[in-house]
């Protein structure tokens, strides 16, 4: 009968399963996200979280974010009833300067009341967030002229001042094409070369932006029949476009005849000949009448 009594009196004691879940909480959060800085882009990007409260209380907590880069979480306390979830965005900021890497964060949640109560130490949890930021490239030229005029046999020099920038490392290679105006044709007629047709802009890490003075030089044909029209515009390497001569930043190029030179030429060369087969009928004549 004691047994029993006491047995009772025990169980009376015991707290039910309910009672005896601790006051917690579970985070989970998008474990990274990509961010793009380039002067066009909106330089933010979003981490979507969820705070659970898996217990029979009432928990609040507090939302902390450490970061390297600028973060805004929850402004308010955020209070989870009991079995409930609750979602909340965190939101990153960069600038065009940001470098390219990956940024590491912490979010962090601190159990400050339950059922209305202040909770101290209130209990936390944390979830690690990779913040990737995208490397951006822009590059951009001005051409020393807009028209140039030579003849032909003489050099066409263009001359260009490349402004690159970035929030990486990079090195780019830029090439000067040339277009007929007749044809729209990027094959270079006979007797034109590229002698000196590429220009390499590199950057370091250190650095966002970089500028470089170049000059890329075609040679031309002496014996060129009649003016050549075409344009000129500079393009990174292995790049396609289909309207060179239509772009903005484009330069006239006017390879000019120079065929009156070339006659002058032939007709030198001619009349020397003419002079030169008359002097040696001269002298084989002479020669002659010595012999006889």
């Amino acid at each position: 009968m004691i047994f029993l009594l006491l047995s009772v009196s025990l169980n009376s004691y015991i707290p039910t399963a309910e009672a005896q879940l601790a006051p917690e909480v579970e985070l989970v959060c998008d474990p990274s996200a990509n961010m793009s800085v380039n002067s066009g882009s909106e330089k933010v990007t979003y981490v979507l979280c969820e705070i659970e409260n898996p217990t029979t209380h009432t928990i609040t907590v507090q939302v902390n974010v450490e970061s390297e880069l600028a973060a805004i979480g929850p402004s308010q306390e955020i209070t989870i009833n009991r079995f409930s979830k609750w979602s909340f965005i965190v939101t990153y900021h960069g600038d065009i300067d940001t470098i390219s890497r990956s940024y590491e964060s912490t979010v962090k949640t601190t159990i400050t009341r339950v059922n209305s109560f202040n909770y101290d130490p209130g209990g936390t949890e944390s979830y690690d967030v990779n913040i990737n930021v995208e490397q951006y490239i822009t590059c951009q030229y001005d051409l020393e002229h807009q028209l140039l005029v030579v003849g032909a046999g003489s050099p066409i020099i263009v001359k260009s001042n490349i402004f690159c920038q970035s929030n990486g490392e990079f090195s780019k290679e830029f090439e000067a094409i040339i277009v007929s105006r007749s044809s729209d044709s990027k094959t270079l007629p006979s007797g034109f070369e590229y002698e000196n047709n590429f220009c390499i802009i590199a950057n370091s890490s250190d650095s966002i932006s970089n500028t470089k003075d170049c000059e890329f030089k075609i040679s031309t044909p002496i014996y060129l029949l009649k003016t050549w029209n075409s344009c000129v515009i500079i393009i990174e390497k292995d790049t396609e476009n289909d309207n060179f001569c239509y772009e903005s930043l484009s330069m006239e190029i006017k390879v000019k005849t120079r065929i009156w030179w070339v006659l002058s030429t032939i007709i030198i060369i001619t009349i020397g000949v003419w002079m030169f087969q008359e002097r040696l009928q001269e002298f084989l004549e002479k020669n002659k009448v010595k012999e006889n």
